[in-house]
């Protein structure tokens, strides 16, 4: 993806059309990324009665990266993006400008690139449960 973490983005088209912000997180294997300040949805929360207060609580939705355009630090206008290989490392260059825009790290680190600290997927990061049994055998 050409999007990357900490990038600061142009929303193109729907209802944040305009709008700008920091890329936050990047789900590269779905081709999504959440923008700061933009894409807000409210979602009403209930409480249990006893600890936790009903109330209504902003949340921050991922879109599709075709959404966003990435904004040229140099010049602070939108600008497409290539890779070149430059003495052997993999760079992004903005397509307006002509000048690099960082550093690519190794193609192998790129796969597992996700944005985030400890971002996991639902199904890998539930336990096996051979491993669960093992536990509850250890216990008694």
């Amino acid at each position: 993806m050409k999007i990357r973490l900490n990038d600061t983005v142009k929303v193109l088209y729907g209802k944040d059309a305009g709008k700008r912000g920091r890329v936050v997180k990047v789900y590269p294997e779905k081709r999504m990324v959440v923008v700061e300040g933009v894409n807000m949805y409210k979602r009403h929360v209930k409480g249990d009665g006893r600890g936790r207060q009903s109330e209504i609580v902003s949340l921050l939705k991922p879109m599709p990266v075709s959404k966003v355009q990435l904004i040229d630090p140099a010049t602070g206008m939108p600008t497409r993006v290539r890779f070149e290989v430059i003495d052997g490392v993999k760079t992004r260059v903005s397509v307006k400008t002509g000048k690099p825009l960082g550093v690519e790290k190794a193609a192998e680190t790129d796969k597992n690139e996700t944005g985030g600290e400890g971002v996991k997927d639902d199904k890998k990061s539930a336990p096996k449960k051979s491993k669960v049994a093992k536990d509850k055998k250890d216990k008694k």
